[in-house]
């Protein structure tokens, strides 16, 4: 790895939509990329695709288990600084991320995704957690879920991200988990300051977070009312469903990485366009510090 250039590490490395992901994001960037899998098939792909990887170290691994080994080796050690799957399973790649022997997984730490988001409508990005990893968190994981998010806030050019703790209502009720936990989560950063540098305020609507008007049609108050930075959900049904809902729209650039290990992972679907995986990796490599 040369001193000025940091390294993404591809794991199961042949694979198309990757391989073309790599070199976009070339043509645009600058960054190494480590290739991990079957080293002749990789060779192949890329060939068939008319990509030039002769110049890049590649990495043969006989299976994806080998192949996250490696990955999970090469991230311990410093040789990269960012782990993006190809063609491996998520449950191999991610059980090597979470495997004690690499020590990737600070102690105490919660993997947890976050999304960027640049809506035309919007006047600035947004960030929205957790769209694809945590499903029900309790309020402990929600509370690293939320410090995951202000982390990457931070590391994006956001000093004070405002924090929109997003619900059904705005009111506590009992029978609503998410409020109620917004409301002990407000009052725990009242109190304890538990998050540095991020205002902290819900139970609100998405439209509350997201509009003066509605804020104001609601008669409610504060710092973070239409003018949210990150978008926290109580669960993966209603983080996912909005942030699907979102890329439907025109004109949206978006981006998603998993966060809380040593490195930033990029995970993306089968089904994200060849611009979000190139804006994933560069957020990602901005996210690595």
């Amino acid at each position: 790895m040369s001193e000025s250039k940091k390294t993404v590490a591809l794991v199961g490395s042949a694979h198309n939509e990757s391989l073309r992901a790599m070199q976009a994001f070339q043509t645009e960037h600058d960054a190494e990329f480590l290739l991990i899998g079957n080293a002749k098939e990789t060779r192949e792909k890329a060939q068939a695709l008319g990509i030039e990887i002769e110049g890049l170290r590649i990495i043969d691994a006989s299976d994806d288990i080998e192949s996250c080994r490696l990955a999970a080796h090469a991230a311990m050690d410093g040789s990269v600084q960012v782990l993006m799957k190809g063609s491996v399973h998520t449950a191999d790649f991610l059980r090597a991320i979470l495997d004690k022997e690499y020590g990737l997984l600070p102690e105490g730490s919660l993997l947890s995704h976050v999304a960027r988001l640049v809506l035309p409508w919007y006047h600035k990005q947004l960030l929205l957690t957790d769209a694809a990893v945590s499903i029900v968190p309790d309020l402990d994981k929600k509370v690293q879920i939320i410090a995951n998010a202000i982390a990457v806030a931070h590391n994006i050019g956001i000093p004070q991200p405002k924090v929109a703790l997003v619900c059904p209502v705005e009111t506590v009720n009992p029978r609503i988990v998410s409020t109620t936990d917004a409301s002990q989560i407000v009052f725990l950063q009242k109190n304890t300051a538990v998050f540095e540098d991020a205002v902290i305020e819900g139970p609100f609507g998405l439209d509350v977070a997201l509009s003066v008007q509605a804020a104001r049609v609601k008669g409610i108050a504060g710092e973070v009312p239409g003018d949210a930075d990150i978008l926290v959900f109580g669960n993966i049904d209603a983080a996912n469903a909005t942030f699907k809902a979102f890329l439907s729209a025109p004109d949206v650039i978006s981006a998603g990485i998993v966060v809380g290990a040593k490195l930033p992972v990029v995970l993306t679907s089968r089904s994200e366009s060849m611009h979000t995986r190139v804006e994933s990796i560069n957020m990602a490599l901005t996210v690595s510090g």
